[in-house]
């Protein structure tokens, strides 16, 4: 996701599952299946899964992966930790703290440029959540229809929307920036005519106050940047046990997130029961996160090369996103394919 995502969530926690979020998300181990001492006794290789964000619906498909005892078969005794505002998760990766992440391509490639020895070798939300969202009864549906329009967006967003007008033909400056923060307030009360949103937070935040809003892509206009990016140290891919291990963590992660798709309700449930429990989250609101969350995770490309895919004209899509802002890498530096190729072995499920 784009740099202002830890900020924006920060920001709308509340939003997503009540006043006890932020409180409750500091270095709290989620629930995890079975008990850790027989799992060790049974040979299972101990690993930690860090999460980008708190144990909320985001991360239904891993909730099911190890409720289901995915992530057992496979061998595993998996420690899920939530991640949180004041958590980064690479360093804890390339220090071996982690096995694997989950983290934003772009920050990963900063990461790398520090020298950091990081790959991403999954990606869930095949589609970036950034949004522009607008009142239904005066709708904004493409980047054009925001020519003269005054457009509710962050300080640290304007670069983001300045590079996404460009690569759509739009000049940046044909278009009003109107300093907000996170609140939609401004777009209700029609001091802007469109606001800078994620689609899985804002707008739900609006329909369950009864406020009919819609919001358009910035994925559907060009802007290809991968979110919640599977991240392991380039140590874990060139030593064969651990790289046999982070196969085995692909395929139940895999598993995991095909019956999240099928069956969101699923991992609302073991978010707001299990996994998420000591933050109070809010069922309804947490489906209808669920529910905007899976169009973003199955798309017509993984229906063809499986979840969490990474094909060639996507990696090139982030790469060319970066670069509009400033980042450049490549496709060999960043990404590595291989593991969900011995994942899928070919086919589109597992």
């Amino acid at each position: 996701m784009p740099t202002t995502r830890r900020e924006f969530l920060t920001a709308t926690a509340r939003i997503l599952g009540g006043g006890a979020l932020l409180a409750a998300s500091g270095g709290t181990l989620a629930a995890c299946g079975g008990d850790p001492t027989d799992a060790t006794s049974a040979g299972a290789s101990p690993v930690t899964f860090q999460l980008g964000w708190l144990a909320n619906v985001e991360n239904m498909g891993i909730f099911i992966a190890d409720d289901a005892g995915y992530f057992t078969k496979e061998g595993l005794q998996t420690t899920i930790v939530p991640g949180g505002p004041s958590v980064s998760v690479g360093p804890l990766v390339a220090s071996g703290k982690a096995f694997v992440g989950l983290d934003s391509v772009d920050t990963v490639a900063r990461a790398r440029k520090e020298g950091a020895p990081l790959k991403i070798v999954g990606a869930t939300l095949q589609k970036n959540p950034s949004a522009v969202m607008s009142l239904a009864k005066n709708p904004i549906r493409t980047p054009q229809d925001l020519v003269g329009k005054r457009l509710g967006v962050q300080q640290s967003g304007i670069e983001i929307y300045n590079a996404f007008f460009k690569a759509n033909g739009v000049d940046p400056k044909s278009v009003k920036y109107v300093p907000v923060q996170f609140d939609p307030a401004p777009l209700v009360n029609g001091e802007v005519d469109a606001f800078a949103s994620f689609l899985t937070s804002q707008p739900i935040q609006l329909k369950r106050q009864g406020i009919e809003a819609q919001a358009f892509l910035l994925a559907d206009f060009g802007y290809g940047l991968w979110a919640d990016a599977f991240v392991v140290s380039e140590e874990t891919l060139a030593d064969k046990q651990k790289r046999a291990r982070l196969v085995n963590l692909m395929r139940a992660s895999v598993k995991g997130w095909q019956d999240a798709v099928q069956d969101p309700q699923r991992g609302v449930k073991l978010a707001v029961e299990k996994y998420g429990k000591s933050l109070q989250l809010n069922s309804a609101e947490q489906l209808l996160t669920a529910q905007a969350f899976v169009p973003l995770i199955s798309t017509p490309e993984t229906k063809t090369n499986g979840l969490l895919t990474m094909s060639k004209d996507g990696i090139e899509s982030n790469i060319k996103t970066m670069a509009s802002v400033g980042i450049t890498t490549s496709a060999e530096d960043l990404f590595d394919t291989t593991i969900l190729e011995d994942v899928f072995q070919g086919k589109p499920t597992v």
